[in-house]
């Protein structure tokens, strides 16, 4: 995504009315944004989640449960085109998830993605340069491809989007001196109280890695095998975990 040029002013502003349309007079916030952005672009629903990296990321809204489906989904089994738009750096556009391309590139998204109720996903990472904050997607129920008009006002809508997640976010701490890459990682986690994060999965994975003796990321990743292998959410597992009903074993495949 990249700043709108001057040719394209007008569609910006279009795209700025309709978002304080929705607000209705109040503080704009990420809800108006998806549920404009649904309306304009002609899809069934958006979510919106920042991130400092894949594994600590948090859902600011989904505009209906399929979006929040797809959004657990992504993050359960670590695949998917949001997952794909934020590594790349760029939008990805699946104009129909029963091809054998969509089913190729992302094995296990693919069936979990089409069971929540989607057939087309188009994802756009959230950044301006250097700076990457996050990723909107968006889902359609039934297949086909976004027109000229569609992508470029999706385009004019992630950019609106990311000027106010960015907008919201507090200042970093600052990190110190000598602090190393986990004291660092922690300073720039932005989203805290900004919306729906994922608090007990963080601690599920604390509590996993302390029961096998591992690190935090190889804890993550037993989790998620667990979620897979079990045809659950990663949040439920981690809930599960916490509430010590579930407990790992380095025994245990």
């Amino acid at each position: 995504m990249v700043m709108p040029s001057m040719g394209e002013h007008s569609r910006t502003a279009r795209v700025w009315a309709l978002i304080a349309e929705r607000a209705g007079g109040g503080v704009v916030s990420v809800a108006h944004v998806c549920a404009a952005y649904v309306t304009a672009v002609g899809v069934d629903g958006a979510a919106l989640w920042v991130a400092t990296d894949l594994d600590r990321r948090a859902l600011l809204h989904a505009t209906d449960h399929v979006a929040r489906d797809l959004d657990d989904a992504h993050f359960t089994l670590g695949e998917g085109p949001c997952v794909q738009a934020w590594a790349e750096r760029g939008m990805v556009l699946a104009a129909d998830l029963a091809s054998p391309v969509s089913a190729a590139r992302w094995p296990m998204f693919t069936p979990a993605a089409i069971s929540a109720g989607a057939a087309a996903i188009f994802a756009f990472p959230l950044q301006v340069g250097a700076i990457r904050i996050g990723v909107l997607g968006l889902y359609r129920a039934r297949p086909g491809p976004l027109s000229d008009d569609q992508l470029a006002d999706a385009l004019a809508f992630s950019f609106a989007a990311f000027t106010i997640v960015l907008n919201q976010m507090p200042p970093a701490a600052p990190t110190g001196t000598g602090s190393g890459p986990s004291r660092s990682e922690q300073a720039a986690w932005p989203v805290e109280g900004l919306g729906e994060g994922r608090a007990e999965v963080y601690q599920a994975t604390g509590m996993v890695a302390v029961q096998l003796g591992a690190r935090l990321d190889d804890a993550l990743l037993r989790l998620r095998a667990h979620a897979f292998a079990h045809g659950m959410g990663v949040t439920e597992v981690a809930r599960q975990v916490v509430a010590r009903r579930l407990r790992f074993s380095a025994e245990d495949e």
